[in-house]
């Protein structure tokens, strides 16, 4: 069976926007690219020498030096224009590369357990109080793999005017074990094709090819659906339709989250506890934490990171129900030594999640619960000086 993260890990506020969700067009000045780039194809057309016909072959160079010249023109467009895939990140980077202010800029990066699971806000007021003030900003949107986030990490760190001081990266075995699982589940849709550039194909197949517990058909398929990705994201294929300027806000269609699952104040007391004891990751997750292919992902991620002058990291994970999640971040934290590691299984705080409202689900906070860990967090960050 065709699988690579447990589905209760995905459930709730972990479902990614699904298809391709497209909206009307800032159509002057993308119908102005358009009608440049096809008078330029047909001025080149005009120009180009008659000769007797040949063979075959030459009519194929001809077409491929078409769509060659073709696509470079588009993409001169899209960057003279400063045009950016719609969609949940679109509004982050934004955010991310508009500030300009005096504080230095603390990112976390990581998936809708973060998103989720942390307020920047909040997390900035705790830091402040102590005499630490930052802006805090987040790189987390619900669903998103880890090739995704570094694909916008290098979009943010293109653009912005402040580049971080502290990164904070998330720890999620599912995502960790199963790189893959979600490029799967929202296979062709915008955001793939979207992320789905040189690098990211790498490291895809890179994976793909390390990974030892899937079939010849299994390893066919995903491989497939990376190239096609890959094919769509190089010939810009509906871009401009699906794209606006950065510093545009943009609207969207946002998938609705499945229902809050229902917790009583004594069933999140008793899975709170058994997580906090469990020490068994799932069977389909790889036993080695982190995976080669982890380490050599966050090793590469870190090292762009200190190009653009980013010195302090650190790895942090959100509370969970799910025991084989604490136990994960449990191992990945003693197999990391070079970075601050912040589990987030403290007892204290644990006593401060045992009721049902502070649950949506068995992976991601609600309501004040949300609070009481970023103010657990940022005290961390104060203790263990990864923010002094």
């Amino acid at each position: 069976m065709f699988r690579y993260a447990d589905h209760a890990e995905l459930q709730g506020n972990e479902h990614p926007e699904q298809g391709s969700r497209r909206t009307q067009p800032d159509l002057p000045m993308r119908t102005l690219a358009c009608l440049l780039l096809g008078a330029a194809m047909v001025g080149l057309y005009h120009l180009l020498p008659r000769t007797r016909p040949g063979p075959p072959c030459r009519a194929a160079l001809l077409v491929l030096s078409g769509f060659i010249l073709a696509q470079g023109g588009l993409s001169a467009a899209i960057v003279a224009l400063g045009l950016v895939p719609k969609g949940s990140f679109h509004d982050l980077l934004h955010q991310l590369t508009g500030y300009d202010g005096e504080r230095p800029v603390i990112l976390f990066i990581g998936s809708s357990f973060s998103e989720k699971g942390i307020d920047p806000d909040v997390l900035a007021e705790v830091l402040g109080s102590s005499g630490r003030a930052a802006a805090v900003q987040r790189l987390a949107v619900g669903g998103s793999p880890h090739l995704e986030r570094l694909h916008y990490l290098k979009e943010c760190l293109a653009r912005a005017k402040r580049k971080p001081q502290l990164v904070l990266f998330e720890i999620a075995g599912g995502y960790d074990s199963g790189p893959l699982y979600q490029v799967h589940q929202m296979r062709f849709s915008d955001r793939m094709v979207a992320m789905m550039d040189g690098s990211s194909a790498w490291w895809a197949l890179r994976w793909l090819v390390s990974a030892g517990d899937l079939s010849l058909s299994e390893r066919f398929m995903l491989g497939s659906e990376i190239l096609g990705q890959l094919a769509l994201h190089v010939s810009h294929i509906g871009f401009l339709w699906n794209s606006a300027p950065v510093r545009q806000a943009t609207t969207y269609d946002i998938a609705g989250s499945s229902p809050p699952t229902r917790f009583s104040d004594d069933d999140a007391a008793k899975l709170v506890e058994q997580a906090a004891a469990a020490r068994d990751l799932k069977p389909d997750w790889p036993q080695d934490v982190p995976t080669r292919w982890m380490s050599a992902f966050l090793a590469e991620e870190i090292a762009m990171l200190q190009r653009h002058s980013v010195k302090r990291f650190a790895f942090y994970s959100v509370p969970s129900m799910q025991g084989a999640n604490v136990a994960y971040a449990r191992r990945f934290c003693a197999a990391i030594t070079k970075f601050a590691c912040i589990i987030g299984e403290d007892p204290e705080l644990l006593a401060d999640l045992r009721h049902g409202a502070d649950w949506y689900d068995f992976d991601h906070l609600q309501g004040a619960a949300r609070e009481v860990f970023t103010r657990w967090l940022g005290d961390r960050l104060v203790e263990m000086g990864v923010w002094p």
